[in-house]
C-alpha cells in the first residue's frame, strides 16, 4: 500500500518518547529494548541523549543497528497509528542551531547534559513500516521523507517569532512545511497543514493552522 509520507512525518512529530531496540551486548543475538524521550532536527531526525552508564548506550556503542516504534495512544492499540523506523544510530554533536531547537523540544535534556556522562546520538533513518490502523500500512524509504524542503534555521526563528500564540496556553515549538509542533499544557501536540506549504504560503498558512487551532 502506498503510504504518504506525510502521514509518517505527522506521527513521528506527535510523538515525544520511542521504544528503542538496541544488539543486546549482554545476550548477543537478542533484543534490548527501552524507552527514551527524542526530539527531531529540521531534517526529521531523531535526536537521543544517552547515559554511557547506560546498557543501551553500551549496545549501541557497539552495534549501531537499531529500530524504533513510534505509537499514537487510545483505547484500541492495533486501530492506533504507530510505525517502526529502521536505521543506523550514530554519535553526533549537534550544531549550534540544532542545539537550539532539541532544547527547545526537550528543556530537560539541558539537566542530563550538565551531568557530564550523556551524549547526544542521530538516528539516521533506512526504511520505516507504517500501520495507520487494521489493513492500513506499507514501508516508507527514508529518501521520501528526506526529500521534503528543508527550512534553515534562521529562517524558522524568524518565522516562528511572526506567530504569536492566539492562545495563552499554546507554545510553539517549531515549524516545517507540513505543520507545526506546539507545546499545549505540558503535551506534545502536531498541526499538521492540509498539504505542504511552500515558501510564498508557508507563514500565511501556518497563521491560519494556529488561528483554526485556538
Amino acid at each position: 500500500m502506498n503510504i504518504p509520507v506525510t502521514d509518517c512525518l505527522s506521527l513521528l512529530h506527535r510523538c515525544s518518547s520511542l521504544a528503542l531496540a538496541t544488539q543486546s551486548q549482554a545476550l548477543p543475538g537478542y533484543p534490548f529494548v527501552t524507552v527514551l524521550p527524542f526530539a527531531l532536527d529540521a531534517a526529521h531526525r531523531p535526536w537521543l541523549l544517552m547515559s554511557e552508564l547506560a546498557e543501551h548506550c553500551r549496545n549501541v556503542r557497539a552495534d549501531g543497528r537499531v529500530s524504533v516504534l513510534l505509537q499514537q495512544g487510545g483505547a484500541d492499540v492495533l486501530q492506533g497509528e504507530r510505525m517502526t523506523l529502521v536505521g543506523d544510530l550514530l554519535a553526533m554533536s549537534p550544531d549550534a542551531d540544532t542545539l537550539a531547537r532539541l532544547l527547545r523540544y526537550c528543556p530537560a535534556f539541558a539537566d542530563y547534559l550538565a551531568l557530564g556522562d550523556f551524549h547526544f546520538f542521530c538516528l539516521q533513518p533506512k526504511r520505516l513500516r507504517f500501520i495507520g490502523g487494521f489493513g492500513r500500512m506499507g514501508w516508507v524509504d527514508a529518501s521520501d521523507w528526506a526529500a521534503l524542503p528543508q527550512l534553515a534555521a534562521a529562517q524558522e526563528q524568524a518565522l516562528l517569532a511572526a506567530l504569536p500564540p492566539a492562545d495563552a496556553t499554546l507554545q510553539l515549538l517549531g515549524l516545517d512545511v507540513c505543520g507545526l509542533d506546539v507545546l499545549r499544557d505540558g503535551v506534545r501536540q502536531r498541526l499538521d497543514f492540509a498539504a505542504p506549504a511552500n515558501e510564498a504560503t508557508l507563514l500565511t498558512t501556518a497563521q491560519a493552522r494556529l488561528a483554526s487551532a485556538a
